[in-house]
């Protein structure tokens, strides 16, 4: 995102509840309710972290239909708002993910009408709100080793649907800067209402172990500590090999969140806590919406 956001103000669709009331006579009154749909089958834990609440998500809807397809671990706790399917392309299994890129909680980026708007003072807001948008990720099942540089854009998707970006803002400006304009759950929307995040989401993770997402060369990303509770020693892509929560018994190569700290005049030392460095570990799967 530019420092000069272009004043694009896509508006998400309104989620609202409508309820008809019988008054005894020939009319009855109409009520709408606003209602935030986007956050049934969440539960608010008593973590808080800079006024954004954990929460847990149930999954359960969307279990029988998962594996059926043989997913298993972390694929099932991705929310049900978020649709997996199996597939083959080119002759490799890949697990197809659809998403809106919406979060399931409320936001000051939705517009002020939207049944999920909620004020937050505790930011520079962009002048940008959150739009639906259609995704289509293809993660590889066979992941491989061929490591790469991030081109910006869509580089993984959280646990709750909201897409993943890396730890660098647009040309030309700084991302430590921009994380002024964070909301209160770690994300902001792009020009073209394009939620995403790229630090620790609070929502998900907060200094913890918890799975937090995929990224698009098919290996998930965790919180800032490894199951243990220890804070891993990671390599230049920010993961490494090791047991996890949902692989207590096999070691296997995974990200974690982790601290980064700025060396750009104007916020030299800033530190923050980036989903990614920049690199791909292995060759990432396509995107569409992106």
């Amino acid at each position: 995102m530019r420092r000069h956001w272009y004043l694009v103000m896509a508006l998400a669709a309104i989620s609202c509840g409508t309820t008809t009331t019988s008054t005894g006579s020939d009319t009855s009154t109409t009520t709408t309710t606003s209602t935030c749909t986007l956050t049934d089958n969440t539960t608010a834990t008593s973590t808080v972290t800079s006024n954004c609440t954990l929460l847990t998500r149930d999954t359960s809807a969307c279990q029988a239909s998962r594996t059926s397809q043989g997913l298993s671990g972390y694929w099932l706790k991705f929310s049900c708002r978020v649709t997996l399917t199996t597939s083959t392309t080119s002759g490799a299994t890949v697990v197809v993910a659809t998403a809106d890129g919406q979060p399931d909680y409320k936001s000051n980026y939705f517009a002020t009408s939207h049944a999920c708007y909620e004020a937050f003072t505790g930011n520079t807001q962009n002048p940008n709100l959150i739009s639906a948008q259609s995704y289509a990720i293809q993660f590889p099942v066979s992941t491989t080793t061929t490591a790469q540089t991030m081109s910006g854009g869509v580089v993984g998707l959280a646990l709750n649907g909201v897409p993943i970006f890396d730890n660098a803002a647009a040309p030309g400006d700084d991302i430590y800067e921009e994380a002024t304009t964070f909301d209160k759950c770690q994300a902001h929307p792009t020009q073209n209402g394009l939620y995403h995040y790229h630090s620790e989401p609070y929502a998900i993770t907060s200094n913890d172990a918890h799975f937090v997402g995929v990224m698009r060369d098919g290996y998930p990303v965790y919180g800032r500590k490894d199951a243990d509770g220890s804070t891993p020693t990671l390599d230049v892509a920010g993961g490494h090999t090791g047991v996890t929560e949902d692989s207590p018994s096999t070691a296997v190569y995974h990200y974690h969140i982790n601290e980064q700290t700025s060396t750009t005049t104007g916020t030299v030392g800033q530190t923050q806590q980036f989903i990614t460095t920049g690199t791909y570990r292995g060759t990432p799967g396509s995107c569409t919406g992106c």
